[in-house]
């Protein structure tokens, strides 16, 4: 399994920057691709908003589908940032049923 630090695509201890997160879904895809499991870790960070989350977590699901998911786990995740990622999840498996029909 690989794991990618979301600290290195940041500056300081949130995550707020859709670049930034379309950064980072570059590294996931790679993984992806070569059919590797990822671990999110974001040890270090504080906070994070939908834009950052968008590409890492909606985009990959309305790309694969909701099987994604069993591919990429989550480290070192506070409460805050477990909710923004199940909020970003949701709303991608609201829009790629809407795509599906």
């Amino acid at each position: 399994m690989k794991e990618i630090k979301i600290k290195q695509y940041i500056n300081g201890d949130t995550a707020v920057s859709y670049e930034d997160g379309k950064k980072c879904q570059k590294d996931i895809v790679k993984y992806l691709e070569q059919c590797e499991k990822v671990n999110l870790d974001f040890y270090g960070i504080d906070y994070v908003i939908t834009a950052f989350l968008n590409p890492i977590i909606g985009d990959l699901i309305l790309k694969y589908g909701d099987e994604v998911m069993k591919r990429i786990g989550i480290k070192n995740a506070n409460e805050s940032i477990i909710k923004k990622i199940k909020l970003v999840k949701d709303g991608a498996l609201v829009r790629r049923e809407d795509l599906v029909e």
